[in-house]
């Protein structure tokens, strides 16, 4: 019987893999031996979004988040926090499907996991916990003593809510990142052998916390790069480091289990940040009653709605339209809808840099890209300023018609999420075929089914890599009934 392991790797980028492979050799030969190459992320690609497409094999639309925060009505704002009680709600994802197909599954660190999901016959360890919660961050809860007594004192997050980047001791910060990860990689493997489970799924975020503390020492066209840094190195050994860990993981598998190593997004350079409702501000389309003294975040605003056409959430290029007829106050009448998105488009394709310098700007209306049940409550657009390299910002009050800044609301930031991640897959079931192109965050939950010999919902969007490449090998529909069937005795369905 088949079995697989997904290792996710927070930005883990395609890139960087490319410049340092030669030291890795632990994924070299993965790459030898299976399929790999660049994963198209979500829009945006953020953290919450991404990791619940790789899990669910469905655009952001069929759930309703697109950071971690989101609205479910009309509101002026996302007023909520992504959880797993609201995704959980709305979409099935792979720790939902496989345990009725009699399969033992563990989550490990997977974002946007908390609380904890009450898996049948499984595990899971959340993603970092609300401050304001004292609820734990296991299921079962008696699972938060075993895994104290394996690994200690269980490291949440790599920084405090709200750390300052600036101000981080960088040494202590290094030495904890790389602690956190080190206890990652021993609960995927006990979860593997000890747990012995069907789908293990572990989320190691240190590269993402390392690319925000140390991208400026390694990438010369930084705006801050620091050639003679001793940190100039950090990002490469981590990188190495990884790949000791890889083939640890790799070396102790059976036969039957296949290794998937997975990010949904990569790390790049952060140039800067676009302070979006600034813009739309001073180009005439958000209305203030009071101009703000300093930074002020948009919830604390004070805008005049009924004179606002479109307002910006989030730090990844959102825009709301105040449409007529839906939003309470709405300005714009609904046969301007289109209209008003065009001008948009056409101003915002063309805000350069702050040296006048062109970017190399994407702009997406949803309706083109995302669709189902929760679609309507989302942006109306979405931009990706020059590939990423640009962040945006909620907050007015840097400047009347300063539109460009280098801090973020949690000082300087190194690194943003790229629009392309990485993976690389290898087993019994997978063709040794090499650089594959054309791979979606959306391709990943349907391989997991196809390599275990589980039949794919017809809802999941995109088919399995095995299917993309048209191995005879795959799994067959006999497989399939052969698994579950024994599966459920073994477990006593």
């Amino acid at each position: 019987m088949q079995k697989i392991v997904v290792l996710g790797i927070d930005g883990f980028d395609p890139e960087l893999v490319r410049r340092w492979i030669n030291e890795m050799p632990n994924l070299k030969q993965m790459q030898e031996k299976g399929l790999w190459g660049a994963m198209k992320s979500t829009v945006p690609p953020t953290a919450a979004c991404a990791w619940t497409c790789v899990q669910c094999g469905r655009n952001p639309g069929s759930y309703g988040f697109w950071n971690h925060t989101y609205r479910d009505d009309f509101s002026y704002g996302e007023p909520k926090l992504a959880s797993s009680i609201v995704k959980d709600e709305r979409v099935d994802c792979l720790y939902k499907i496989l345990p009725k197909l009699a399969q033992r599954v563990a989550l490990i660190n997977v974002p946007a996991s908390w609380p904890p999901s009450r898996i049948p016959a499984g595990y899971c360890i959340a993603s970092s916990t609300p401050a304001s919660q004292d609820r734990g961050f296991t299921w079962p809860e008696s699972l938060e003593d075993e895994i104290h007594n394996l690994v200690g004192e269980y490291i949440t997050t790599a920084f405090e809510t709200n750390a300052d980047y600036g101000k981080i001791d960088k040494e202590a910060a290094l030495k904890h990142i790389y602690d956190m990860d080190t206890q990652r990689f021993t609960l995927l493997k006990h979860f593997i052998h000890q747990k012995k489970c069907d789908y293990t799924f572990a989320v190691a975020t240190g590269l993402d916390a390392a690319s925000r503390l140390f991208y400026h020492y390694s990438d010369e066209k930084h705006r801050r790069y620091d050639p003679d840094s001793r940190y100039k190195n950090v990002l490469r050994e981590y990188y190495t480091w990884i790949d000791k860990n890889i083939g640890d993981i790799w070396k102790s598998l059976g036969s039957n289990t296949t290794l998937f190593i997975l990010s949904p997004y990569g790390k790049q350079r952060l140039d800067g940040q676009i302070n979006l409702n600034e813009w739309l501000v001073h180009e005439g389309y958000m209305s203030l009653d009071e101009y703000p003294s300093g930074p002020t975040a948009f919830k604390d605003l004070k805008v005049n709605w009924t004179q606002t056409k479109a307002w910006a959430t989030g730090y990844t290029g959102q825009i709301y339209i105040n449409l007529r007829g839906r939003e309470a106050q709405g300005a714009v009448e609904p046969n301007h809808y289109d209209e008003l998105l065009d001008e948009l488009t056409a101003k915002i394709q063309h805000i350069p840099d702050e040296h006048g310098k062109a970017l190399n700007t994407q702009v997406f209306r949803r309706e083109d890209i995302h669709f189902g049940n929760y679609a309507q409550y989302g942006p109306d657009m979405f931009i990706n300023f020059d590939e990423c390299r640009w962040k945006t910002s909620e907050m007015v009050g840097y400047g009347k018609g300063k539109i460009h800044s280098h801090d973020t609301p949690y000082g300087i930031d190194d690194a943003g999420n790229g629009m392309y991640g990485y993976f690389c897959i290898t087993g019994d079931h997978v063709p040794a075929k090499g650089k594959t192109e054309g791979v979606s965050v959306l391709n990943s939950a349907p391989t997991v089914l196809n390599t275990l010999a589980l039949e794919i919902p017809e809802d999941m969007e995109y088919p399995s890599l095995l299917d993309m490449v048209k191995e005879d090998k795959a799994p067959t529909a006999h497989d399939r009934e052969e698994k579950v069937q024994s599966r459920l005795s073994a477990l006593g369905y």
